[in-house]
């Protein structure tokens, strides 16, 4: 019987990385869809012309990533 409460622990501790580990990827996927989307050269992308178009692209996708973090921590994805 403990070899099984072993398993039950070990696997207790693989779905919290897993948890944490989903959590970091989406953040990360946050800024890569914002800076995918920014990196287009195509026309009338906002910020295209401007000289602090990077800057401003940066901004946004730490706002995202952030508020996806907060969100992700208000419910308890990433204990």
């Amino acid at each position: 019987m403990p070899q099984l409460q072993s398993f039950s622990h070990m696997d207790n501790n693989l779905n919290h990385l897993m948890k944490y580990l989903d959590s970091a990827g989406l953040v990360i996927a946050v800024i890569a869809l914002v800076t995918g989307f920014m990196g287009m050269n195509v026309g009338g992308l906002p910020w295209k012309a401007s000289t602090n178009g990077f800057i401003l692209t940066c901004i946004v996708a730490l706002i995202l990533a952030t508020a996806t973090g907060i969100y992700l921590k208000r419910k308890s994805f990433n204990d």
